[in-house]
């Protein structure tokens, strides 16, 4: 965002933006086809997951129950059933969907603002685009993949690439017991302040802040963190599951240096532990009497990320380790986090910080937001921001979303970002 004093031309070019004509756009991703369900299942005003969505992702991308009964595309089978009784005589059965499994996200973008005290400013962004596909191989495989095409201008790179096994050993196990992803992801830490899964433009400082940006919350775009970031796509693998619905633990080792070749010979660790009150269990259960459109529930989870980057072709070791919570009533969401971290790169460079975020749904359509963030560097002043934030849906894949970042000694809007989402 750049500072704005006055919006010249913004109403006209609101206007302009939201009257474009949307009837065509009625496709719906690739989960969606495979289901012919509504995004809004799994959405609360997409990327944002409702609870039965988290629950959707954590069962691997297939319903909690009668996952067989609720697909309505027919897939491609890849060997008869009758092979698993000959195994390992036979090529276990599996196979493909039976329609395309691609989905493309598009994002355009209008800022308006100022540079300096006297430089007006206002411009559209540049587009991006991303290609996102979800198969599963069979009931307990998953593949998954995200390449961004074109982003501000750029060209893109594959960000996800990973193969899930889910319910392994499940003769000895219980289901969703132990699962493992193998590939190129993004560590599953702190689930509900993804970036990915946000609806806001702004990053989630919790992923991205150093103590070496000063008086600046991101580092890079919102898909990382730098260094140091803790939500970077990383090559590796990770191990999770789920115990008695309530309890689920995440374990993973990864290379550390994003999407590069790693450049030292030593890895990433990282582990989660978290625990849900109320609502769907971690693995869709529900209660009897349940309201699933809105559930009432808390999550508390406890994080933490130790690892070396090289810097300046230096090996500088880091840790990351934090708590957060994740207050679901009717139509309120509460969350927040807070961590402490520390790096070798520089003397002081220790920080702790903290967030909370309040989501409000005013209508299944209309979401409002605001966020709070504060960063309390060892070697400087605290770092304070608020970003005010609304969603709206013109239909159910695509989304308008008004925002702004505030100070919080300086209460004004001085700069307005307007962006439109779509899916299909």
């Amino acid at each position: 965002f750049r500072s704005m004093k006055n919006y010249p031309g913004f109403i006209l070019t609101l206007i302009l933006i939201v009257s474009i004509n949307l009837e065509d756009a009625s496709a719906i991703p690739t989960l969606s086809r495979k289901y012919k369900t509504s995004c809004i299942t799994c959405h609360a005003g997409y990327p944002r997951l409702n609870a039965f969505g988290e629950a959707f992702r954590y069962n691997g991308y297939k319903f909690p129950e009668d996952d067989e009964d609720q697909v309505k595309d027919e897939p491609v089978k890849l060997g008869s059933e009758a092979y698993k009784r000959v195994w390992p005589g036979a090529v276990w059965p599996s196979s493909i969907p039976g329609s395309n499994p691609i989905s493309i996200r598009g994002r355009f973008s209008f800022v308006v603002g100022n540079e300096g005290d006297s430089l007006k400013y206002s411009e559209f962004g540049q587009p991006a685009i991303q290609f996102i596909a979800a198969a599963n191989m069979t009931e307990n495989i998953v593949i998954f993949a995200g390449v961004h095409l074109f982003e501000n201008g750029e060209p893109g790179s594959i960000d996800r690439l990973f193969v899930r096994f889910g319910s392994l050993f499940n003769k000895i196990l219980p289901a969703n017991a132990l699962s493992l992803r193998v590939g190129q992801f993004i560590p599953d830490l702190v689930p509900f302040a993804s970036n990915h899964r946000s609806i806001t433009q702004s990053a989630y400082a919790l992923n991205t802040y150093a103590s070496e940006l000063g008086s600046s919350f991101v580092a890079g775009h919102a898909h990382g963190g730098g260094p140091f970031g803790i939500e970077n796509f990383q090559l590796g693998v990770e191990l999770n599951g789920i115990i008695k619905s309530r309890f689920r633990y995440v374990a993973g080792v990864v290379n550390g240096n994003g999407t590069e070749l790693d450049n030292n010979s030593l890895r990433d660790y990282y582990g989660r532990l978290s625990y849900k009150i109320g609502g769907l269990g971690f693995d869709g259960s529900v209660k009897e009497g349940m309201n699933t459109d809105y559930e009432t529930s808390l999550t508390i989870g406890i994080f933490g990320y130790n690892g070396v980057t090289t810097v300046n072709s230096s090996d500088i070791a880091f840790g990351r380790y934090g708590l957060d919570a994740n207050l679901r009533w009717n139509k309120l969401n509460i969350v927040g986090g807070f961590i402490a971290g520390s790096d070798g790169l520089n003397t002081g460079n220790k920080y702790n910080l903290f967030f909370a975020e309040t989501y409000y749904d005013f209508y299944p359509w209309l979401i409002g937001l605001i966020r709070y963030e504060q960063a309390n560097p060892e070697s400087g002043n605290s770092v304070r921001q608020i970003v005010p934030h609304i969603s709206a849906l013109a239909i159910a894949n695509i989304r308008f979303k008004l925002e702004s970042r505030l100070d919080p000694n300086d209460l004004k809007f001085n700069n307005l970002y307007l962006g439109l989402d779509f899916a299909f």
